[in-house]
């Protein structure tokens, strides 16, 4: 994730000719000499930037923070999976070729605005943790393609419910996007009316506005599953899954199978030899154990956390479990760091997360993270119907 945003980091980490493209393409007369401007002037950059006109300044330090909030490798790789659905090679030769992501992200912004709408609703997506999510299993596979009439029927629905059960939600708006084998549903209801101290223009205003709040569905036709995601909205969450069951999927009402009863199987990384299933392909460079909790079987809510310095050894916590003599357990969450091939970059690139029994990851299901997902598939980890799992594993 990017840092921050200020002013002058945002100008120490862009260099001159895209800031100048910047201000071209907007029609922003920014009083300063691009042509003599050495890079990384910032002060130069600042003094001209904060005597802008009001509505020019605003504006401009709005997209400065809107690009910052994407420049990252999530960010690149976010506009790049976009390019891709649309199958334009062109771009991403061209984004390929620039160097640092600020650069990336404010030339794709002038240049292609209609990925960077999207590509920001999917990096916003991608980052939700796992737990935001509440998964709902054995759905049917759509038998045809999803309609605008049935997209503006669920957002009709959303907007009725809200507005009979609490008052607000008075319109609503949906924006439908497929991605890696999913199909995202973006929606806006309007939320309560509230007021803010704003600056208009020399004037502090109380003004009163109409938020919207978000919900977002992602539908998976491969895996018959529905993650909704409604901050703040919890209990309306089953009543989302029959809104969207009714109107997207037609069906009357919902089958059997509410929760997500997957399970990952942990405890067979327990054993210090466990091998972690790595293709070429992946990228994958290595996968080390940082950390595992042990919940003892027989003594309800007694755990041990296990954790050692594995910069010296890759096995320092399956070192540390054989010293212990411990009553019977099972693995309840795993630690896990990935590293993958630098590909010409500076360092490798890492990453953190945690498994969690019976089914919390906190990966996503793009990029990288989806790598690690199907190298934890091959090695007998991710998910599967949780059967004949004994009594005193359950937490």
């Amino acid at each position: 994730m990017a840092a921050q945003y200020s002013p002058r980091h945002f100008f120490r980490n862009t260099p001159n000719k895209y800031l100048q493209g910047y201000f071209t393409a907007k029609q922003i007369n920014i009083d300063v000499d691009f042509d003599t401007l050495k890079e990384n002037d910032v002060e130069i950059l600042f003094n001209a930037l904060i005597v802008l006109p009001d509505t020019e300044q605003t504006q401009t330090e709005a997209d400065f923070k809107t690009i910052h909030s994407l420049a990252s490798e999530a960010g690149v790789i976010a506009l790049v999976d976009e390019a891709l659905y649309y199958e334009d090679n062109d771009f991403i030769e061209q984004i390929a070729v620039i160097a640092g992501f600020h650069a990336k992200v404010l030339w794709a912004f002038i240049n292609k605005p209609e990925y960077w709408h999207v590509a920001t609703m999917f990096l916003h997506a991608d980052n939700v943790s796992a737990s935001y999510w509440k998964k709902r299993n054995n759905l049917p596979m759509l038998a045809d393609g999803i309609e605008d009439s049935a997209i503006e029927l669920l957002s009709k629905a959303i907007s009725k419910y809200f507005r009979e059960k609490e008052a607000r939600g008075k319109h609503c708006k949906i924006e439908e996007y497929s991605r890696n084998n999913k199909e995202y549903f973006f929606a806006y209801p309007e939320d309560y009316a509230q007021t803010n101290n704003e600056w208009v223009s020399n004037s502090l205003q109380n003004r009163a506005t109409h938020p919207a709040f978000e919900i977002i569905f992602v539908y998976c036709a491969d895996e018959q599953s529905l993650d909704i995601y409604a901050p703040r909205n919890p209990k309306a969450v089953h009543e989302l899954q029959k809104l969207f069951a009714k109107h997207i999927l037609h069906l009357d009402s919902l089958p059997d199978g509410e929760i997500d009863k997957r399970v990952y199987e942990l405890d067979t990384v327990a054993e210090r030899d466990f091998d972690f299933q790595i293709t070429e392909e992946s990228g994958i460079d290595s996968v080390v154990v940082t950390h595992l909790r042990l919940s003892y079987k027989n003594q309800t809510k007694k755990r041990l956390t296990l954790e050692a310095d594995t910069k010296k050894s890759p096995l320092a916590v399956y070192d540390l479990l054989a010293e212990l003599d411990l009553p019977p357990y099972y693995i309840s969450q795993l630690g896990v760091k990935v590293l993958f091939t630098a590909n010409g970059a500076k360092r490798k690139t890492t990453r953190r997360f945690n498994i969690t029994y019976p089914n919390s990851c906190a990966l996503n299901y793009d990029g990288n993270d989806l790598k690690i997902r199907e190298m934890l598939v091959a090695s007998g980890i991710e998910p599967h119907a949780l059967i004949n799992k004994k009594p005193e594993q359950a937490e």
